[in-house]
């Protein structure tokens, strides 16, 4: 393990549970580089920062990607957690309602987009011996309602890829595994239909069940959403000396929703 302060990579930093991990990290003494498409909200969540780098990328494209990666690594030295939390929306689109530009462009950041970050970072974290890689994945990869098609695939190959992460990187002294989170209070889809725009069907795009009260009363058996930082708590725990043993694993916190 390195000692302070790690250098910890956070993609789709500029709100929710990427700012909750970027604060979670940097009370603890970490050097942290956020990533994100909106420099507005990158700089917010910087404001209240110390030790802190801000790089704006769309992490779907892997040039531009990888030139940050090689930056961070090239003058800090070292990239000791990956958090590749970077995620859009859908609106629920099912079948009917998903066009082909809707499920490239969910596809690209979700799934590829995690790819571009991780191939990189494994890269440095193989040459010093050393990582946590930390994807974010949703129930949606297990309980498909209520989530759109496109988003539902990304979050499973997510899963998929993190797992055999495990297995190709654990004998350099890297883990993988993923935070799977419920019903969390953020703002991903209003920042995903900002995004995407009329990509997303009117008719599908309108919900929010982190607030629909009837739904949480009967699938969620904490009777309540969950808040970006309770997900942190999560992400900073598997990056400490203390999951060094968790490899491979997919850590559901949702309030009991895959339980019931």
């Amino acid at each position: 393990m390195t000692s302070h302060p790690r250098n910890i990579v956070i993609t789709g930093a500029g709100s929710g549970i990427g700012a909750a991990a970027a604060r979670a990290f940097a009370a603890s003494g970490d050097r942290v580089h956020l990533v994100d498409l909106s420099q507005e909200r990158l700089d917010t969540v910087a404001a209240d920062l110390d030790q802190v780098t801000t790089h704006r990328i769309d992490v779907s494209d892997a040039h531009e990607v990888r030139a940050a990666i090689e930056s961070i690594d090239v003058e800090f030295g070292s990239i000791d957690v990956l958090v590749s939390n970077a995620g859009i929306f859908d609106g629920l689109a099912g079948i009917q309602e998903t066009t082909y530009e809707l499920w490239d462009r969910i596809i690209s950041v979700n799934l590829t987009g995690a790819f571009n970050v991780i191939k990189p970072v494994s890269e440095v974290m193989v040459r010093q011996k050393f990582g946590r890689i930390i994807t974010i994945s949703s129930i949606a990869a297990t309980r498909t309602l209520p989530d759109g098609l496109s988003y539902d695939a990304s979050k499973a190959g997510l899963e998929g890829m993190t797992r055999r992460l495990a297995v190709d990187l654990g004998a350099y002294g890297i883990t993988a595994n993923t935070v799977a989170p419920g019903v969390i209070n953020t703002s991903i889809q209003e920042t995903s239909h900002e995004l995407l725009g009329g990509m997303i069907p009117d008719t599908t795009g309108g919900d929010n069940i982190a607030a629909n009260a009837n739904f949480l009363e009967t699938a969620v058996p904490a009777r309540r959403s969950g808040q970006p930082s309770e997900i942190a708590a999560t992400i900073h725990f598997l990056a400490s000396t203390g999951a060094a043993y968790i490899n491979g694993e997919v850590i559901h916190v949702d309030g009991g929703w895959i339980a019931s």
